[in-house]
């Protein structure tokens, strides 16, 4: 019974406590407004065809358009939904119709990035912490702080309780989605992952030559990747960094001082930084994220009084 008691206390403590109904509103502008950059570089390739040309018919079309039944691609479509996005994103940040902004966002990176990956032939992750976070805000009442819908309430104030349990639980599934990374690496390559010679060296290597060939009949390689893959002995020193960093994530949750999680957000966003820079793994903007690990009101009122005057100041004129 006790024990009982102990762990009812832990769950509540966790989940329902630590923000408020301002720290949800600011994280929903501040998360909207890291997406605006999100969707851009993760469609990219898809604006960059002509929104006037042919049709492309999907050879190997991912799951659910094929459940769907969706066989084509029509660049003039894929252009709209973009706008469609962005727009719904800005909606979102602003708290303007929140509920059905979200939910517009969520059906839209579905058809982006099932064109994306319909092309390339393969299931890309970079969305999946980025989506979870999004059906977690609707189903919160992120809308009703720091937004245009709250001035349509009047809304009762929102409890601590309702406040923490979707960041808390954002929390909880960012720090399990690394630690499971690790489970995962395990399963398809065993623990052989992380030796000097594993699989690591194997993505360094075609990485690091993946561009080809030049006119001139030289091979376009990436010199620090190409180098690296040579010396199996620093390899799998980072292969070990990497291990202790994804499954030591979820201590994240037990940090309570601030400059400690800014420290180790730092050395998570140099990893990432790392991972695109020599084997283009391409998370290189997930860190925004990260911001679920702060209370942002603080953050927001310094913003307010310390650097947007600074924004708006104008330099006088003489004479």
């Amino acid at each position: 019974m006790a024990f009982s008691n102990i762990l009812s206390r832990t769950w509540n403590q966790f989940f329902f406590t630590g923000f408020s109904g301002e720290s949800l509103g600011l994280l929903r502008m501040y998360i909207g407004c890291g997406l605006l950059f999100f969707h851009t570089y993760q469609f990219a390739t898809v604006l960059s065809l002509n929104p006037v040309g042919s049709m492309y018919y999907f050879i190997e079309p991912i799951w659910y358009f094929h459940l769907l039944g969706i066989q084509y691609h029509i660049p003039a479509l894929s252009f709209a939904v973009y706008v469609v996005l962005m727009g719904a994103t800005v909606t979102m940040m602003m708290g303007k119709w929140t509920r059905t902004s979200i939910l517009v966002v969520i059906l839209c990176i579905f058809y982006l990035k099932g064109v994306r990956d319909s092309f390339s032939g393969d299931v890309h992750h970079r969305y999946i912490i980025p989506m979870q976070m999004l059906f977690l805000f609707l189903l919160s009442k992120c809308g009703e702080a720091h937004s245009r819908d709250a001035g349509h309430g009047p809304f009762p104030p929102i409890q601590e309780w309702e406040a923490s349990w979707p960041i808390k639980t954002m929390q909880l599934y960012v720090a399990l989605f690394y630690f499971w990374s690790v489970i995962a690496k395990v399963r398809v390559g065993g623990w052989e992952w992380f030796s000097g010679e594993g699989r690591i060296q194997e993505v360094l290597i075609a990485r690091s030559v993946r561009w080809g060939i030049t006119d001139e009949g030289e091979l376009v390689k990436n010199s620090l990747s190409f180098e690296l893959a040579q010396r199996p002995d620093l390899i799998q020193i980072f292969s070990h960094l990497v291990l202790a960093f994804e499954l030591g994530f979820p201590l994240i949750l037990l940090i309570k001082s601030t400059k400690f999680r800014l420290l180790f957000i730092a050395g998570v966003t140099t990893f990432h930084i790392s991972t695109f820079v020599l084997m283009d793994v391409n998370f290189l903007l997930i860190p925004f994220v990260y911001l679920i690990f702060f209370d942002l009101v603080p953050i927001h009122q310094w913003l307010k009084t310390r650097a947007w005057p600074l924004f708006r100041r104008r330099p006088s004129i003489a004479g």
